[in-house]
């Protein structure tokens, strides 16, 4: 079957910067509550439950303080939307004209852990929201069947756009990504610019990797423009 549309993870892939930002947020929420946490620990804590909600991640890197998760929780929520989050952010170099060469060939969506709120934000700020058919945030639920790593969201987009797995391909730059796309049996090709280095894509059976999402129309063969039709 012949590709028809390309689903992508935004922080890692799309823009740069907020990963980091994350643990940054999530940290400061701690200590805002009044938590003393060693911030090298609460990243090693979160990354063990990447992907998941909000309130999963906190519940996991406050194992010992579960009563004042909620507060941490509220703590992190205004601070993620805030510029302290916002303006970290940088567009992956060439993403623009990337999105514009591969718009013109396939559907694009999104599919990210980011929340839905913050995903508007970026794709205003980088003007990005033109080139997407779908942009879907999985950070909207506790439901543990329905966070990225089980695939819930792809496999809406899969009956939504009545698409087999075979005419998507998936890009990613972490473990949730990986499993994501696994879940539907959706091909998959791990980008350098976030969480995993090529031996660790390597190691969940990636077979697909590229640099940045820059190199992707060259990876797909496209050479010249189509679009209209």
């Amino acid at each position: 079957m012949a590709l028809k549309h390309i689903v992508f993870d935004c922080d890692g892939v799309l823009w740069q910067g907020t990963n980091e930002s994350y643990f940054k947020c999530y940290h400061q929420a701690a200590l805002e509550a009044g938590i003393e946490l060693d911030f090298e620990l609460a990243r090693q804590r979160i990354l063990q439950n990447w992907g998941q909600s909000v309130q999963l991640e906190v519940t996991g890197m406050l194992p010992d303080h579960l009563e004042l998760v909620p507060e941490v929780v509220r703590h992190y929520d205004r601070l993620v939307r805030s510029d302290f989050f916002l303006d970290s952010a940088s567009l992956v170099p060439e993403v623009s004209q990337t999105l514009e060469k591969l718009w013109r060939h396939y559907a694009l969506s999104a599919i990210t852990g980011m929340n839905a709120e913050n995903v508007k934000e970026m794709f205003t700020r980088f003007g990005l929201r033109q080139f997407f058919r779908h942009a879907l945030s999985t950070a909207e639920t506790d439901d543990l069947a329905k966070q990225k790593c089980t695939g819930y969201h792809l496999g809406q987009l899969l009956e939504w756009e009545q698409l087999a797995p075979a005419e998507v391909l998936c890009v990613g730059d972490a473990a949730t990504d990986v499993q994501m796309a696994g879940c539907q049996r959706v091909p998959i090709v791990v980008v350098l610019t976030g969480h995993l280095t090529a031996a660790q894509a390597r190691g969940l059976g990636v077979r697909q990797i590229i640099s940045s999402v820059a190199d992707l129309p060259s990876w797909l063969g496209i050479t010249a423009p189509k679009r209209p039709s």
